[in-house]
């Protein structure tokens, strides 16, 4: 209707600007002051942009710990959200809209996260630093110890299929690849594909039913699965067991 020219009486709380919504979630004085503050405890660059889709991807990927739990996924979203909160309580509690109260919403609500044990270190990698300076401790880990792996052979005339799979993000960009080696070690077949944007669980799943069917087509039976996830593991069991 705008572009029919056709006027809206919307105003921005904090200024005379017409509220959109790119000015009120992006470009008005006080939400930039929001932006910009928390860039300067993460030393973000602050991307010129209009679009709150670029800004969420921006945070989220522009770092190498990106994950949709990460700290740098989860702020633009708590802006987002207590800016729209903030400007509720304008307009039916009279209550002023400012940079700091937009900020102290945030902080309030993460130290409750933080409380609850909702935050965690896992969330904030790479960052623990800047955890520090909103005064979220957490307590570092022991390094583990190495431990010695090494594959083991199955049954003389049996095969063993090994498989595994990754998910960036859970869910997120997905792979699996897997090997079938035999009692002597020698590889039979190798494989590995894409999936898409896959759960971790189901990207297991996958691994393993696609690396039985290539077993079976190419003959290489009778043969023993082997993987590391312990969720895909008791899942199979129970299948199998009827439960």
């Amino acid at each position: 209707m705008r572009q029919k020219g056709f006027s809206f009486p919307s105003k921005c709380q904090c200024c005379e600007a017409e509220e959109t919504v790119s000015h009120l979630f992006i470009e008005s004085a006080a939400v930039q002051g929001v932006w910009q503050h928390f860039a300067a405890i993460f030393a973000l660059y602050l991307c010129d942009t209009r679009s709150l889709t670029h800004i969420v991807h921006f945070r989220r990927y522009s770092t190498p710990f990106h994950s949709d739990l990460h700290i740098r996924t989860l702020l633009p979203f708590l802006i987002l959200w207590f800016t729209w909160t903030q400007g509720n309580a304008v307009k039916y509690r009279g209550v002023p809209f400012t940079t700091d109260g937009i900020i102290l919403e945030v902080q309030c609500h993460l130290r409750t996260l933080y409380a609850a044990r909702t935050l965690t270190s896992t969330q904030w990698k790479g960052y623990l630093h800047q955890a520090a300076i909103m005064d979220f401790i957490f307590r570092q880990q022991a390094p583990q110890a190495p431990s010695i792996v090494r594959w083991r052979a199955p049954s003389p005339s049996w095969f063993k299929l090994n498989t595994d799979g990754s998910s960036l993000g859970n869910p997120g960009l997905a792979g699996a690849a897997g090997i079938i080696r035999d009692s002597a070690g020698h590889v039979h077949l190798a494989y590995q594909f894409a999936l898409g944007t896959r759960t971790s669980v189901l990207t297991e799943l996958t691994a393993v039913w696609r690396g039985m069917e290539l077993a079976l087509t190419h003959g290489l039976a009778p043969f023993v699965v082997e993987m590391d996830a312990t969720t895909v593991i008791s899942l199979l069991k129970s299948r199998a067991s009827g439960k």
